[in-house]
C-alpha cells in the first residue's frame, strides 16, 4: 500500500460524486459546482494537496480531504475548527469494514499535516456511533467520524453540540520515529558462516 497526494493532478482518483461535493465550500452546502474546482485549486496552492489517497496496486482504496482550518466555510454546531488547525474534512473507504486501511491513511495524514506545521488536526464526530459502527471510521450518511475511532488515534474531544463533537489532536506533541531500529545499525556484524 502506498499513498499520494490529491491535487489537481490525481483528482481524476476521487468519483465524481466527490468532485461535485460542496460541503465545505460554502456555509449552506449548495455552492455552484465550480465552487469546488476553485477550492481545490485554494487549498492546493496553500498546503500542495487537499487530502491523501490509500492505493494498493494501482487500486484506490480510500481518501480522506483535509483543509487549513482558516479555508472552511461550512461548519457545524460545535463551532468552526481552531484557526491553528488543518480539518479533517471527509473520508471514504470502498471497504467500510477496512478499519485498518482508514487507521494506516488517517497515520499519513497526520504526518503529513504535521509536516505542514500544523500545530493540530481537527475532524467533527458522531459522539456516541451505534455498536454495528465499532468498525467504520467514517460514517457517510451524517458525514462525521466516528468518536471511538478518533479517540483510540489520540484526538480528544473539544466540544460538543448535541450528539456530534469537535475532536482534536495536538500534533506538537508527536515526535518522529525512524522506520529502521537503531539496533540493527549498530550491530555491523557479518552474517555468521556454516563451517564446512
Amino acid at each position: 500500500m502506498n499513498c499520494v497526494d490529491l491535487n489537481s493532478a490525481s483528482r481524476e482518483l476521487l468519483p465524481p460524486e466527490c468532485t461535485a461535493c460542496t460541503w465545505w465550500q460554502s456555509a449552506s452546502g449548495a455552492a455552484a459546482p465550480e465552487a469546488r474546482s476553485d477550492w481545490e485549486a485554494s487549498v492546493e496552492a496553500e498546503a500542495g494537496m487537499f487530502g491523501r489517497a490509500l492505493l494498493e496496486g494501482g487500486e484506490v482504496l480510500g481518501w480522506m480531504q483535509i483543509v487549513p482550518a482558516g479555508m472552511v466555510r461550512g461548519g457545524l454546531p460545535t463551532g468552526p475548527p481552531s484557526p491553528d488547525a488543518y480539518l479533517l474534512a471527509c473520508a471514504f473507504f470502498y471497504d467500510d469494514q477496512f478499519l485498518a486501511g482508514f487507521q494506516t491513511l488517517l497515520l499519513d495524514v497526520i504526518a503529513a499535516v504535521k509536516l505542514r506545521h500544523a500545530a493540530a488536526l481537527e475532524a467533527y464526530a458522531l459522539r456516541r456511533p451505534s455498536p454495528d459502527d465499532r468498525f467504520v471510521g467514517y460514517l457517510h450518511e451524517l458525514n462525521l467520524f466516528n468518536s471511538q475511532v478518533l479517540e483510540g488515534s489520540g484526538f480528544t474531544r473539544l466540544r460538543s453540540a448535541g450528539k456530534v463533537g469537535r475532536y482534536r489532536l495536538e500534533l506538537e506533541t508527536l515526535v518522529a520515529a525512524p522506520r529502521r531500529s537503531r539496533a540493527v545499525e549498530q550491530t555491523g556484524a557479518q552474517p555468521a558462516t556454516i563451517p564446512a
